[in-house]
């Protein structure tokens, strides 16, 4: 009986030491701190297997994103501030007779300005042009492994208010990279997010829907 226990006993100290044992061989020490490392391996992604230069002209009929302002806007204050629009369109189609190939899966795009006019006085309301920059627009950004078309720039694109709506255009359009376009615009309707106001002050807006015209 006394036998059957301390075999039983040690079965346990050997069960217990070899768990332990692969509990440190996953744990790697590095200055005094241990890291546990793990057993799985990161895989990269996929090497593109084509990169191209889009030609043709599409619209896309889906557009949602965000507007940071830095400082926040707020009533009766003037500080200068940066207005910065990131978007993504969707549902993105060829312009009739344009024959626009390859069309995106969706479109990421990006502008920044100082806005001089307002500075971060609010409301934003008619007036001048909210600001001027320059757009960048990546396609299938991240990059769809089996395919990248090159990013395109439309410079000096001016931002203007219109009712509810923000408008994005400018001359000649997007001038380099794919799907060059002289009568390229976009259509934005931001709005506040959360409980942010103008007495509270404004830090970002959420792009609940617009459209972008001659991609």
């Amino acid at each position: 009986m006394d036998s059957n226990r301390k075999v039983t006993h040690l079965g346990r100290r050997v069960a217990l030491i070899g768990a332990t044992v692969a509990m440190v061989t996953g744990v790697l020490v590095v200055g005094g701190t241990a890291l546990a490392s793990s057993r799985h391996t990161v895989k990269p992604a996929a090497v593109p297997k084509v990169d191209i230069v889009g030609k043709g002209i599409f619209n896309c009929a889906t557009v949602t994103g965000e507007v940071g302002y830095s400082p926040a806007i707020k009533a009766n204050s003037r500080l200068k501030e940066r207005v910065s629009i990131w978007f993504l369109a969707t549902n993105c189609k060829p312009a009739a007779g344009a024959g626009a190939q390859p069309i995106p899966k969706f479109i990421v795009g990006a502008l920044s300005f100082p806005d001089n006019n307002f500075l971060n006085g609010c409301p934003q309301l008619s007036g001048p042009p909210l600001g001027v920059g320059t757009l960048d627009l990546a396609y299938n950004f991240p990059g769809v492994p089996a395919l990248m078309i090159d990013p395109s720039v439309a410079p000096l694109e001016t931002v203007k208010q219109l009712g509810a709506f923000w408008t994005i255009s400018g001359l000649p359009g997007i001038t380099d990279g794919s799907y060059v376009s002289p009568t390229f615009t976009a259509t934005i309707k931001p709005n506040p997010i959360g409980g942010q106001n103008c007495k509270t002050g404004i830090t970002s807006e959420y792009i609940s829907r617009g459209t972008l015209k001659n991609v």
